[in-house]
């Protein structure tokens, strides 16, 4: 599926969503094409990967209280991709930088979402694997490395 037709389904279940309608969501959002993730930065490819971005973020409200290890697959799945679309060095610079910056924000989402589970044996082991990755993927990266400047990005 292209862009673009991608986008219009997810535009049209945003215009006409019902609460209910959370798997016809997910549906969606684990179509996205790989063109929302680079490796060019275009209007359309911003536009579609902010989009799919909220939509994640949406289908996680939806389920997080109910539905809790659905809930974490799903920021499980968003921090994939976004991960997928930081490590990838043909990837314009500004986008791998949004991917980080939005994966930075999802991971204190994630140890915040573990933190307020019932069941902490579980949750706490959870929340200590996602530490552990978030630091080994930013180390591989020397992202953070005072020097690197962020890989050439000015904030």
């Amino acid at each position: 599926m292209d862009l673009m037709t991608w986008q219009d389904r997810l535009s049209g279940w945003h215009n006409n969503r019902k609460h209910d309608q959370v798997e016809e969501l997910e549906m969606i959002l684990y179509q996205v094409p790989s063109s929302a993730f680079g490796p060019d930065l275009t209007d359309a490819q911003s536009k579609a990967l902010a989009c799919w971005l909220d939509g994640c973020l949406r289908l996680f409200q939806q389920t997080r209280y109910q539905h809790h290890h659905k809930a974490f697959q799903t920021l499980q799945y968003t921090c994939a991709k976004l991960e997928q679309a930081a490590i990838q060095p043909t990837n314009n610079l500004h986008i791998r930088d949004w991917c980080l910056k939005r994966l930075q924000h999802l991971t204190v989402l994630a140890l915040e979402f573990c933190s307020q589970q019932d069941d902490q044996t579980v949750w706490k082991q959870q929340a200590t694997k996602v530490i552990q990755s978030h630091i080994a993927l930013m180390r591989s990266l020397n992202w953070n490395e005072s020097g690197k400047h962020d890989h050439g990005l000015c904030h």
